[in-house]
Parts: structure tokens; C-alpha cells; sequence
């Protein structure tokens, strides 16, 4: 996944979750996760989605993006056992490791595009 607006690769291994399944199951009972790689999921309709920590061993940041994959929301830094409702609705989440955003200056309002 590429930053169109920076040109920075955010993360260059990219699992989807799709099914009811694996959107439950997320990052959950992983030791941790790699900084070239996220978890992107791909929700049936937009809405205003939540994230549970539960069992995940390691923060993480969330970016939110929405139809036409433009970030609309971001939260850094999420620990685990804690809960996530969106303020916005969205299409698409990122899951990536904490520090991400930061690191790459992701901001609302930048295209996230799959490579």
C-alpha cells in the first residue's frame, strides 16, 4: 500500500480481511507485526466501525479510509484490551504496526491506494 500524497511505502505485505471471520479474528493471538506489513479490511458497507484489542499482544495504529480510499480517520497508538468506535464512517480500515502514522506523516485527507 502506497501513500499517494507522499509517495511512502506504508506497508508492502498487506493481509485482507474480508469474511465475518477474519475481521473477527484481526491481529489477535499474533506475537506481533512486522512494520512492512497491515492488516486491511474491507467492510461490506460504510459505517462507523469499532475495533476490539482483545487478545492483541502489541499496540497498533488504525487508518480509516473511505470509498475512494482517502484517509478520514487515524488513532495511533492503540493498546491492547482497549475498544475503538470510529467518529466517521468508512469503507476500508488499516491496521498497522504503532508508530506508523507518525513515522510516515499520514494525514486526513491522503489517498491510501493498494499496490
Amino acid at each position: 500500500m502506497v501513500d499517494e500524497d507522499t509517495g511512502k511505502i506504508v506497508a508492502e505485505k498487506v493481509m485482507v480481511a474480508e469474511s465475518f471471520f477474519s475481521r473477527f479474528r484481526g491481529l489477535m493471538l499474533r506475537r506481533r507485526l512486522g512494520g512492512d506489513e497491515a492488516l486491511l479490511f474491507r467492510f461490506k458497507k460504510p459505517g462507523r466501525h469499532s475495533v476490539h484489542m482483545f487478545f492483541v499482544r502489541f499496540p497498533i495504529d488504525l487508518v480509516y479510509l473511505d470509498l475512494d480510499s482517502k484517509v478520514v480517520e487515524v488513532r495511533t497508538w492503540l493498546k491492547p484490551w482497549r475498544l475503538h468506535l470510529s467518529k466517521v464512517d468508512s469503507k476500508y480500515l488499516l491496521e498497522a504496526p504503532a508508530g506508523t502514522v507518525s513515522r510516515l506523516n499520514i494525514r486526513i485527507g491522503h489517498k491510501i491506494l493498494e499496490t
